[in-house]
């Protein structure tokens, strides 16, 4: 580290600071030894340490790529100022939810960044953009939400694909617009069997950007909230937070749960709701966990692929 902190500056400043560098490298830990080395630069060579400071401003970017797996690979450099705002924002969001929170620090990080974004979209706060507000889109055909073998997922815009299952997830607690749309066949005609005819048939799915069929919207339905806000105030006074057994997630870590989708017939009423924050709700979309009410109105859930008995939550006292 005191190598990388000094290579830029005069040979006649590193030479002079040596000793004073080497026995603070042997006493400091990482963090205060990099604060070491800053003031060094600052007052030993302040001239050139605003260039420098320009070039770093120069070299600030964040780049964002899809990968061929779905997922977004993150890079980049923030400034001081800039990285330590980041840093101050995703601390509260980062921490360990519990003694038993098994993720890893870059998992809760990377967590913590995407719970970070998705407030502020839901705060309504951000700039719009072409004459709407900011928010995440994602086009998925019916055969996907209502589970049915075969079917290809949504759309994300340049993330890719989603799977079905976490369509149905962000359908339990979001805006919904029905689009009706006719689309071209398979020019070629040719769908076959195997795994050729699998692909042909779920490429006339796609957009047409992507190589799908070209469609047509025959209809247009307006946007409307699955559950209501009244709904979701209700929901708050009665579980408080994620009603998942022994999670203590807070409220604004929450999703309103079906707990029959309502695209199987399930009805958008208190009965049928619950609050679960977002890795539980992944976990019983995804993960094929099995929530469910008993006759007294306790919470039970089930893990995959396991018989009962399964956890129990006892609802609080009014």
């Amino acid at each position: 580290m005191v190598t990388n902190g000094t290579h830029d500056l005069p040979h006649h400043v590193v030479a002079e600071a040596e000793p004073v560098l080497l026995e603070a490298a042997q006493r400091l830990d990482p963090t205060r030894l990099r604060r070491v080395l800053g003031h060094l630069r600052l007052v030993a060579d302040p001239d050139n340490e605003r260039d420098r400071a320009e070039e770093r401003h120069q070299r600030r970017g964040v780049w964002l790529s899809p990968t061929w797996e779905g997922m977004v690979a993150l890079d980049g450099l923030l400034e001081p100022e800039a990285g330590q705002t980041l840093l101050a924002a995703l601390e509260p969001l980062a921490r360990p939810t519990s003694a038993e929170d098994t993720r890893s620090g870059g998992q809760r990080t990377a967590d913590a960044l995407a719970e970070l974004a998705r407030r502020q979209l839901e705060g309504g706060r951000l700039p719009q953009a072409g004459g709407v507000r900011p928010q995440l889109l994602v086009t998925v055909d019916l055969d996907s939400l209502l589970g049915r073998s075969g079917a290809v997922g949504g759309e994300l815009g340049a993330s890719g694909p989603l799977d079905p299952e976490g369509c149905r997830r962000l359908a339990c607690d979001g805006a919904v617009t029905r689009v009706l749309v006719t689309k071209d066949r398979d020019p070629s005609g040719a769908e076959g069997a195997g795994l050729q005819g699998r692909l042909r048939a779920a490429m006339t799915l796609l957009p047409p950007v992507l190589g799908g069929a070209a469609s047509q919207p025959l209809d247009v339905g307006r946007s409307s909230r699955v559950v209501q806000p009244a709904q979701r105030s209700a929901l708050a006074v009665r579980d408080g937070g994620c009603v998942f057994p022994g999670c203590d997630r807070p409220l604004a870590w929450c999703d309103a749960h079906h707990l029959v989708h309502w695209l199987d017939g399930g009805p958008t009423d208190l009965a049928n709701l619950a609050l679960l924050c977002r890795a539980h709700h992944r976990a019983v979309h995804e993960g094929g966990w099995r929530l469910g009410r008993d006759p007294d109105g306790q919470l039970t859930a089930t893990p995959p692929h396991r018989p009962p008995p399964p956890h129990r939550r006892r609802r609080p006292a009014a």
